[in-house]
């Protein structure tokens, strides 16, 4: 028993509050339960291949295959990433097991942790099918795939989700309330992206790396406008393209430092928020075959909130969590 618990709070460091993958092996085949869903084949040696099969059931093969059909330019941003993914295979040998060993390019990390922030849900019963119809529109995409993020983290950080009527127009309000299982703080989350010319499928064609601004006083402006009635966590992606050493050393963290601030004085003396959490995932911006770049997480808190969380530790395992992002089990021993 002790030996189980140990091996489970060491996956719990590892990969957050992620419920363990329920699976077996039966004449062949791999059987993996998920939400209310059973699910099988002989081709899922590792958790990786299970996940890659996965996103194409949730996104709909017949969706897929009609994206795959047109030219590459005209694809949805997931397809492209899915193009750029198998390419990259077609370079790789097995070893003597007939796995591949590898470090995954750009596209395919980030297509491999989009395909687990959707098991993630799926397997914690917070996959709406509203968001799954938004993620496979160009125009929407970006915003879903961030709210995927923000969803999920919460998730590996130990919370319970509650997602607000998106359909009621009489107000404005968060993407989601959470409940934090262990202390039973409740927050409410925000989550706002960045959009960058001929980034993520938006027109135009991407911009020099000189010079950039961040850009992202607009966005905590208009999270920061919200009514909330418990403490706030916001999520910022910034979709910056990848760069060497770490955000707080580059020009952009005293942009990011000074919105925050400007902001924060003209709220008053209290804080509007009690954790911003800006998140950086360039994946997306390769699409060459060199390593994936990874990400950066940094997060700031409210010294004064508004809204004082009755247990901090709770509004702390956020950022714990999202810092575990792009963190995936390669085998199912390791997920379970």
């Amino acid at each position: 028993m002790k030996q189980r618990q140990a091996a489970e709070q060491a996956r719990r460091q590892k990969f957050g509050h992620v419920r363990p993958a329920v699976h077996a092996d039966y004449r062949g085949y791999k059987v993996v339960a998920i939400g209310d869903d059973v699910l099988f084949s002989k081709a899922w040696r590792t958790f990786p291949d299970f996940l890659a099969d996965y996103i194409k059931r949730v996104l709909d093969p017949v969706w897929g295959n009609a994206e795959i059909a047109k030219p590459f330019e005209q694809r949805h941003p997931i397809m492209k990433l899915y193009d750029g993914m198998c390419r990259f295979q077609q370079t790789l040998q097995a070893g003597p097991d007939g796995l591949f060993g590898f470090v995954p390019n750009g596209p395919t990390r980030a297509y491999l942790l989009l395909a687990y922030d959707l098991y993630t849900l799926r397997h914690h019963m917070a996959l709406h099918a509203a968001v799954i119809k938004r993620l496979k529109q160009k125009d929407q995409f970006q915003g879903a795939r961030h709210e995927l993020f923000a969803a999920a983290t919460c998730v590996r950080a130990g919370y319970e989700l509650e997602y607000e009527d998106e359909r009621d127009p009489t107000r404005r309000h968060p993407e989601l309330i959470a409940t934090h299982k262990a202390t039973g703080q409740r927050i409410a989350v925000e989550a706002k992206s960045r959009h960058r010319p001929g980034v993520w499928g938006r027109p135009g064609s991407p911009q020099p790396t000189e010079g950039m601004r961040v850009g992202i006083y607009g966005l905590l402006k208009d999270a920061l406008d919200k009514p909330v009635s418990y403490p706030y966590v916001i999520f910022i992606d910034l979709n910056l393209p990848p760069f060497d050493g770490r955000l707080l050393e580059t020009p952009w963290f005293p942009e990011i430092g000074n919105a925050v601030a400007d902001l924060g004085n003209k709220a008053g003396i209290q804080d509007p928020f009690n954790l911003v959490v800006f998140s950086n995932q360039p994946d997306h911006h390769r699409i060459d075959d060199a390593p994936a770049a990874g990400g950066q997480i940094v997060s700031m808190v409210g010294r004064n909130p508004r809204r004082p969380a009755s247990h901090p530790e709770a509004i702390v395992a956020i950022h714990e969590a999202a810092d575990k992002f792009g963190t995936i089990p390669n085998t199912f021993e390791e997920a379970g």
